[in-house]
């Protein structure tokens, strides 16, 4: 994807683009950097059509790309969530533009941005055949860790591994989250300084998953009174009880695949890849399996489920329902 920056500083574009995916900080970057790249200030104006949802019709566009561009090279065109690369009406939509990606004027540059896109879709190969399709996912653990380094060194300020690695379990998993959340500590430590877990902890704010990664914590640590305190913290903060099963459910589900995978030889980087987890994680989980044996997660994890069932079915209320749960499985009675 860095290439994608020097080619345009070099003036060298693609008649079209396809950027998608999760990673929604990274494609605004990009989208960013190709539009600067395309359109001087002054352009933008007479030189940038944008179509999005429902105003992205094929007609729009074809009419805003035979629009030659004024006082400038080239004419932008963004579209934004058109659905032109999923299943649906809008995909056969999409497929009228099929052959025109194939003959674009010189003096157009379509950029398409979408949350998904389907590889099998024949804009998709078109785009991949007559320009070119990125997909943003968030980068690894390593290369958080690196570029958040960067940006404290940046602004004169200095964290350690173990405080990167505390800062990344506590925020949510997209850079949006981690660059609002690191400008709030950059702000707090001014230019000098170190940045250390208890600043963390002072001026972060931790995502519902990290409180529920607390939870399961003090779960398998066999800590009822910390483990309840939490989830009635959460409640406190108008956290769903059914939301906060979810994610129980799902870390007893990280919990248990960690561990088989690790007993199967599995090296953590690759655990962490195959569940699409962080590597910090796979380390914790697999370190909290052990409070249990196998076959009582297995029973938690089923337990989990028939707790689901019970409250969709109406025959549990969700808060108490959770309570028990927690109440049970960090109680020493379990064993």
């Amino acid at each position: 994807m860095k290439e994608l920056k020097k080619q345009w500083k070099n003036g060298e574009f693609k008649g079209c683009y396809l950027f998608y995916g999760p990673e929604t900080y990274l494609i605004k970057n990009y989208e960013k950097a190709l539009t600067d790249a395309l359109l001087p200030p002054g352009a933008e104006m007479m030189n940038h059509d944008i179509f999005q949802e429902k105003r992205a019709t094929v007609g729009a566009i074809l009419d805003a790309a035979q629009t030659l561009p004024f006082l400038n090279e080239k004419r932008m065109i963004t579209v934004r969530n058109s659905g032109f690369f999923q299943k649906g009406a809008t995909k056969d939509e999409g497929e009228k533009l099929v052959e025109y990606i194939g003959q674009l004027p010189e003096s157009v540059c379509i950029l398409f941005i979408e949350e998904k896109a389907e590889k099998s879709n024949r804009l998709y190969k078109a785009v991949v055949k007559n320009g070119e399709a990125i997909e943003f996912k968030t980068p690894g653990e390593k290369e958080l860790a690196t570029w958040i380094k960067k940006e404290c060194s940046k602004n004169g300020v200095t964290i350690e591994g173990s405080g990167v690695q505390f800062f990344l379990q506590m925020i949510e998993n997209d850079m949006e989250s981690i660059e609002r959340e690191l400008q709030k500590l950059l702000a707090y430590k001014g230019n000098n300084g170190i940045v250390g877990i208890n600043d963390i902890k002072e001026i972060c704010t931790p995502s519902l998953e990290a409180k529920v990664f607390d939870l399961v914590r003090a779960v398998a640590e066999e800590k009822p009174e910390k483990a309840l305190s939490i989830y009635r913290n959460l409640l406190l903060l108008k956290e769903s009880p059914y939301m906060v099963l979810s994610l129980i459910t799902r870390q007893f589900r990280m919990i248990l695949l960690s561990s088989l995978l690790s007993e199967d030889g599995i090296p953590n980087p690759q655990i962490a890849e195959k569940l699409e987890i962080r590597e910090f994680a796979v380390k914790e989980y697999i370190r909290q399996a052990k409070r249990f044996s196998k076959e009582e997660w297995q029973i938690a994890l089923e337990d989990c489920l028939k707790t689901d069932l019970d409250i969709k079915m109406g025959r549990a209320a969700e808060g108490g329902a959770v309570e028990l749960l927690i109440m049970k499985y960090s109680s020493k009675a379990l064993k």
